[in-house]
């Protein structure tokens, strides 16, 4: 049975797994995978918080964000920040790893009011972000399933 829930963002839809009790964290994945990343962390958090985790549009999502939707690292965070806003999460746990770490520091010092804390994992940051060898696949990240290809 499919437990995905969707929220609809100006940006297009946003699929998201809702489990557990507690203070929220909300998990930000890097480019090239979907929420399923974090699928051995949360049971072990899910029984003292409650863990949403979205797969954010970056390359392995399965629906496709509006053709006019801001992409770039700085619309990514801001569509973090609506789909914060529409399920009304206040006080959050953001926790981020990789690309989405850039992604979760652009979210806490454009639009802090929402995340109380922070937690990166191995992330980009400054200017490793992407790293060189990675940069072409920003594009890539653009097209719903673009790194089967």
């Amino acid at each position: 049975m499919d437990d995905r829930r969707e929220v609809h963002l100006s940006a297009g839809t946003v699929r998201y797994r809702d489990t557990g009790r507690g203070p929220v964290a909300v998990f930000v994945h890097g480019l090239g995978v979907d929420g399923s990343l974090w699928r051995k962390v949360v049971p072990g958090l899910e029984t003292s918080f409650r863990c949403v985790v979205p797969d954010w549009p970056l390359g392995s999502h399965t629906i496709a964000m509006q053709p006019e939707a801001d992409m770039t690292p700085r619309g990514v965070a801001s569509l973090i920040v609506e789909f914060l806003e529409a399920l009304d999460l206040r006080d959050v746990t953001l926790v981020a790893n990789d690309t989405g770490g850039a992604l979760a520091q652009l979210v806490v010092t454009q639009h802090p009011e929402r995340v109380g804390r922070l937690v990166l994992t191995p992330c980009d940051a400054l200017e490793n972000f992407l790293p060189t060898k990675f940069r072409f696949l920003q594009w890539i990240a653009r097209v719903p399933g673009g790194f089967f290809l």
